[in-house]
């Protein structure tokens, strides 16, 4: 039986000028998700990656902390369907649609417009963003030019099918990427529905780990959002 550990990347840089990198925590998250690994000698058969800046820099974080610990890393291999969700291009397309058609989300983007408090312009925004994706994901808005979820949640069990259909029996192999395409690999392995997938999302911590099992015929959830190398609540993010 062979174990899939998805990590999602550490905390991103959210609503700087260029998101898709690690912030300074970003990176503390990743050194610790590291050190525990080598504590635990953590061997892995094969990582995998998602393209973006973020994810790729989380890999490489980990990774450089078990070579230096003497634990063997892997070559990572990239995979472009491990992206996360266009979550930038839906916010700039239906974020003013929305504040049109739905007065609490108008308030919710003002209040962020207005406070200072890095924590509730976050949460203001986040419940906003929250009304967006669903209907988004429900096909309510749509634009040819931009991924549907269900195209996403193809392309992302599509890729994590060839990981597991290429795998040899009984390998261990970690896949870094974002809280959408975990949130997907969950849904392949309970078939959960959209609103259920997407509240997933929203629960997933920064670099955290969540854990499958799989044979040829079976793709099962182990643990789901674990930071047992995240001891100190301040550690916890969740973009």
């Amino acid at each position: 039986m062979g174990q899939l550990v998805m990590v999602r990347h550490g905390q991103a840089s959210f609503h700087e000028e260029d998101y898709d990198k690690l912030s300074a925590l970003g990176e503390e998250q990743c050194r610790h998700l590291g050190e525990y690994w080598a504590r635990h000698r953590a061997v892995f058969d094969r990582v995998y990656s998602g393209p973006l800046a973020r994810q790729r820099r989380s890999a490489e974080i980990v990774g450089a902390v078990l070579a230096g610990a003497g634990v063997r890393w892997p070559e990572v291999e990239i995979v472009e369907a491990l992206a996360e969700m266009p979550v930038e291009r839906l916010a700039k397309r239906f974020l003013p649609q929305l504040c049109t058609e739905d007065e609490e989300a108008l308030q919710l983007m003002q209040r962020f417009s207005e406070v200072e408090d890095k924590r509730e312009k976050e949460k203001a925004f986040q419940k906003a963003f929250e009304k967006l994706m669903l209907r988004w994901a429900s096909e309510e808005y749509h634009d040819p030019e931009i991924e549907t979820f269900t195209h996403f949640r193809v392309r992302v069990t599509s890729a994590l099918r060839t990981i597991m259909a290429t795998a040899a029996r009984g390998q261990r192999i970690a896949v870094f990427t974002s809280g959408g395409p975990t949130a997907a690999a969950v849904h392949l392995a309970l078939n959960t529905d959209i609103a259920a997938t997407l509240e997933m999302v929203w629960q997933l911590r920064n670099a955290s780990t969540t854990e499958f099992v799989f044979t040829k015929g079976r793709f099962s959830l182990n643990a789901f959002n674990s930071i047992p190398h995240l001891g100190d609540p301040a550690l916890w993010t969740y973009r």
